[in-house]
């Protein structure tokens, strides 16, 4: 008696157990699923970034050679150097005879970021006539992704090829992929932000007063062996698709290596324009030292305008 006693506690113990383990799992599953809504409803009414980043990349999944009025595209690609740099609209009411342009901007990312971004947008059928990528040389050098939130942006097999090139351990390898298929994992840190500039507006402001930076130093024999390959790297992928790739080397208030880049530019065949030579603008035309103010950007986005409207050869 006291033996059947104890194994119908011991089982009824058991359902509970289980019981109590599938409620912890379906709460889990619960709150995964409430993340990932309030991340795809809420993100992208809160934060701007976000609203234009997701517009500009379904468009550009779009384009194709030749736009509906006959016009040859122009994607312009690249980060917040572009962003800041470049008038956009000025820049694409002034090219509307020849170009219809369009633009591409993921903030903080350098040249492996946008290599496997364009890679995805030509695999998904993108098919822009010309493909403007605007880029500094310490950029196209470097050697980091932004991560997670670019993840989202990039193909499986990519987000494996670009762990390989990073040599990334398993678990930051694990990390992307699941940032890939999840949102709110994904743009985790983005709604901290947009969160954050909700709370307090003028945060970009005195970030810039305290974050005052010059575009950093590069070794000019460092970009020589890394520059042109990783510039054969994209011309390679853009005539594989059709496409023609122009480089636009961003204006700097020093001396640097852009003639190094447009040298190596010139080597692999690609188009490469300096609109502003380096140190030609100086610190006054800069909202922090690297980043065009509004005048700055509109002196450079008119050089870049009567540069872009010579046809490529």
């Amino acid at each position: 008696m006291p033996s059947s006693t104890s194994s119908s506690e011991q089982q009824v113990q058991d359902r509970r157990t289980h019981r109590s383990i599938w409620a912890i799992v379906i709460g889990l599953v619960l709150i995964f699923l409430s993340s990932e809504i309030v991340t795809v409803v809420g993100i992208h009414h809160v934060s701007k970034i976000m609203r234009r980043t997701t517009q500009e990349y379904h468009d550009s999944e779009k384009l194709q050679s030749y736009s509906i009025s006959g016009k040859p595209t122009m994607l312009l690609f690249g980060n917040s150097l572009l962003l800041e740099g470049v008038d956009y609209p000025a820049l694409r009411n002034a090219l509307s005879a020849q170009y219809d342009v369009h633009r591409l901007i993921f903030e903080q990312t350098e040249y492996l970021d946008l290599y496997y971004v364009l890679r995805r947008l030509f695999r998904h059928g993108a098919r822009p006539h010309d493909v403007v990528l605007c880029i500094s040389a310490s950029q196209i050098i470097a050697d980091t992704a932004r991560g997670d939130f670019m993840s989202r942006y990039l193909d499986e097999i990519d987000i494996v090829n670009l762990g390989r090139r990073q040599h990334l351990d398993a678990t930051t390898l694990s990390s992307l992929m699941l940032a890939h298929w999840s949102e709110w994992f994904a743009f985790r840190a983005e709604t901290r932000n947009a969160l954050l500039g909700l709370v307090m507006p003028d945060m970009r402001d005195l970030a810039t007063a305290f974050g005052r930076r010059r575009a950093p130093r590069v070794d000019p024999e460092e970009v020589r062996l890394k520059t042109e390959p990783r510039l054969r790297e994209l011309k390679d992928l853009c005539d594989q698709y059709g496409s023609r790739l122009t480089i636009v080397v961003p204006p700097s208030p020093r001396q640097n290596n852009d003639p190094v880049l447009a040298s190596a530019g010139n080597s692999a065949g690609i188009r490469t324009l300096i609109p502003e030579e380096p140190g030609a603008m100086d610190f006054s035309f800069f909202r922090d030292g690297f980043h065009l103010n509004p005048t700055g950007a509109a002196v450079f986005t008119a050089k870049l305008q009567s540069q872009l409207a010579i046809p490529a050869h």
